[in-house]
């Protein structure tokens, strides 16, 4: 079973590939930063329009986002961000990505961590969609 959002459906597919032994791949679109690099003036983290995003009261004092979804390593996961999407600050996207590509290394999956950026707006477009369908059944085609 594998699990796929887009957005908020991003933010849950980081999560529960994280938390749920029944997932075994996930593809996470448009969802992921750091903390600090979404707390800045005019996001939607302090705009008030993020209540599914902050539904663990105090976890951040303990665990930025790619520490929650580096949880789900070692399982394969597919992470799109967007290089045109003003909800995510490019910069703590790389850092993001970094931190939850030196949890896959430390563990030697680091093959089965992949994050692309893409020179799109805030979208999965039917082009992103193929190639993380063809993605997913690399994952878990047979043999897998």
């Amino acid at each position: 079973m594998a699990a796929l959002g887009l957005s908020r459906g991003c933010f849950r597919t980081w999560q529960v590939a994280a938390l749920s032994d029944h997932i075994r791949a996930g593809v996470a679109i448009c969802w992921m930063a750091t903390v600090k690099g979404l707390m800045t003036p005019g996001n939607n983290q302090t705009r008030g329009q993020s209540c599914f995003t902050m539904v663990h009261p105090g976890l951040s004092n303990h665990l930025d986002y790619p520490d929650v979804a580096s949880l789900a390593c070692p399982k394969p996961m597919l992470f799109y961000n967007d290089l045109q999407d003003a909800l995510f600050p490019v910069p703590s996207v790389k850092e993001a990505y970094a931190k939850m590509g030196a949890v896959w290394e430390s563990q030697g999956a680091g093959d089965r961590l992949e994050t692309r950026l893409r020179d799109v707006p805030h979208e999965f477009n039917a082009e992103m969609q193929e190639a993380a369908f063809e993605w997913l059944g690399e994952q878990l085609g047979p043999g897998r």
